[in-house]
């Protein structure tokens, strides 16, 4: 492993999967790529950032960046000095993907679950996607 990609949207499960990232990452001296993505929100959140602020662009690319600078301090406790930041927009899943791949990340990082079962058997799971899609190892984390 000589570059680990990993995906976090600032929950329970995404703070898991970047300590898990950021352990493999000092074990094995890897670089750390930390991946959030900005337009992963339901209808409800949307409406809920527009009528507190106006700018929704602004108010989106404000909680992606927490999200990142968040996790870079988790990463940062655990003794990864440096870690590049990343933000994707759209689909969760291609744009996790598609940074890794441009990242030339050798290892996804991700949590196995962000929503509900419900809506996680209606939509499907963002961690199934990538474990399916991807051409690189892919690590999920419980």
């Amino acid at each position: 492993m000589k570059r680990i990609a990993v995906a976090t949207d600032g929950s329970d499960g995404g703070n898991r999967a970047v300590d898990a990232a950021a352990t493999l990452a000092k074990v094995n001296s890897a670089e750390l790529v930390i991946i959030t993505v900005g337009g992963s929100m339901t209808g409800a959140e949307l409406r809920r950032l527009a009528t507190g602020d106006g700018d929704l662009s602004k108010t989106l690319k404000d909680k992606a960046d927490r999200v990142l600078r968040q996790a870079s301090r988790r990463a940062r406790r655990l003794g990864i000095t440096t870690a590049t930041l990343r933000c994707g927009w759209g689909d969760p899943a291609e744009s996790i993907l598609e940074i890794a791949e441009r990242e030339k990340a050798d290892t996804i990082v991700l949590g196995r679950r962000g929503r509900g079962r419900l809506s996680g058997l209606l939509l499907g799971s963002v961690s199934q996607k990538v474990a399916g899609l991807a051409t690189c190892t892919v690590v999920m984390v419980p």
